[in-house]
């Protein structure tokens, strides 16, 4: 067994500047599964990224500490491999900058060839990341429905209109689970839905979002698999989804698609 978990294995700690350690993954193939079309997006969006351990050495060799903060747009051809990411930013650690800047621009420029759109990176202070502090989803939450659940498989039939009452409605779980495609480990999440249109059964949604816990996917992809299966189901005049991933090796994830152009607001939820 402890052989199989490979315990105890020394994975090397790069600390030098080596951009070759980036991974990225094509969105197509995923989207074509969702009947998405890569020159017709449904949605539009953004994918944040939220590094809390990112650091690097100033020209005199005192390290600097901040919240590094990614934001990839959604209609990038690729995504970030999350894991290559951590050790990429982890590569910074001993490596000497003069300016803050020129960490951004190198930073933008790594990120924006392995996306193939332009990311833009942004810096917090520790004191600017306290003062921001935690926030709350807005909505109504499903997590006190008083529900039997007993599939943990990805499941979109769960989701039905309730009614053919028109709504201007905001939901959210914290009770979101699905596995990493790469290493099967779980990954925990809130997931906000707002829509405008005929009115969605709360209980089915719940079952739905839960029928995740033994899906296999990146958060991204999710993100964007919730928003096809809600259309598909319900058909809502607008629809927005939110998912704020939990941290994994310092980084979250919050991944939206949306029929606007403004994106919902930005909130660090309790887990992250």
């Amino acid at each position: 067994m402890a052989d199989e978990m490979e315990v105890g294995r020394k994975v090397e700690n790069i600390t030098t500047y080596t951009p070759s350690l980036l991974q990225s993954i094509p969105r197509e193939e995923q989207r074509k599964k969702l009947g998405i079309i890569e020159t017709s997006l449904p949605f539009k969006g953004m994918d944040i990224w939220n590094a809390y351990e990112f650091s690097w050495v100033d020209g005199k060799g005192k390290p600097e500490a901040v919240l590094a903060q990614f934001q990839i747009p959604g209609n990038s051809p690729n995504l970030i491999e999350s894991r290559s990411l951590k050790l990429y930013l982890g590569s910074y650690c001993n490596t000497p900058f003069n300016h803050r800047n020129e960490v951004i621009s190198t930073l933008e420029s790594d990120l924006t060839l392995a996306a193939r759109a332009p990311v833009s990176v942004s810096f917090m202070t520790p004191e600017q990341v306290q003062h921001v502090g935690l926030g709350s989803l807005v909505g109504n939450s499903l997590d006190n429905l008083d529900v039997e659940i007993s599939e943990y498989y990805w499941n979109p039939d769960f989701i039905e209109v309730e009614s053919s009452t028109i709504v201007r409605e905001s939901v959210f779980t914290h009770l979101f689970k699905s596995l990493c495609p790469l290493t099967g480990q779980p990954d925990s999440a809130s997931i906000l839905i707002q829509y405008n249109g005929n009115s969605i059964s709360h209980e089915g949604l719940l079952k739905y979002l839960v029928s995740y816990r033994e899906h296999e996917e990146f958060a991204e992809q999710i993100t964007e698999r919730i928003f096809v299966d809600v259309m598909n189901r319900c058909s809502p005049e607008r629809l927005a989804v939110s998912a704020s991933f939990a941290r994994r090796g310092g980084i979250d994830i919050n991944s939206h698609r949306t029929h606007e152009e403004a994106l919902p607001a930005e909130v660090r939820v309790w887990r992250q």
